[in-house]
């Protein structure tokens, strides 16, 4: 679940994909998948997979689907116009400006304190990852918290 969770929060960002190799002209947060509308629309169309039985395995993977959606939207606005107010208003709401005081705005973003944010929650994302994976492997190999199997012998 917390890979899928990492896939999640990225897939808003399959935009980079036509912004370099089809029209650089226009920021990849203005392509659908940035639009809370498109979410909202996808939530309100889907919810009936959701009530279906035969969806009922995949129903946590559904809800962490559009949780890292909307995560990723709120993360984005802090740094990135997104157009919460669209088709209403076709103006992006953005919190915290990063001036271009270096040559390349890749440099501008990874020297501004809102940078160490990004950072941040990648390294929780990571943590968690490394811990779920250690849970199950413990758990496979029948070892308790303390690294002792079954037989209160040391693991390893």
């Amino acid at each position: 679940m917390t890979i899928s969770s990492l896939v999640f929060s990225v897939l808003p960002d399959l935009g980079l994909i036509y912004f370099y190799f089809f029209n650089s002209t226009i920021s990849h947060r203005q392509f659908f998948p940035h639009l809370p509308i498109v979410m909202l629309a996808t939530l309100i169309i889907t919810i009936p997979l959701y009530r279906l039985k035969f969806f009922e395995k995949m129903r946590v993977y559904y809800v962490i689907f559009f949780v890292n959606w909307f995560v990723h939207l709120v993360i984005d606005t802090f740094t990135e116009r997104i157009h919460w107010l669209y088709p209403f208003r076709d103006e992006g709401i953005m919190l915290i400006e990063i001036p271009a005081r270096y040559s390349h705005w890749i440099i501008s973003f990874v020297l501004h304190w809102s940078f160490l944010l990004e950072l941040a929650i990648i390294a929780v994302a990571l943590a968690l990852l490394f811990r779920t994976m250690k849970h199950k492997r413990a758990a496979k190999n029948n070892i308790d918290g303390e690294g002792l199997n079954k037989r209160g012998e040391e693991h390893g």
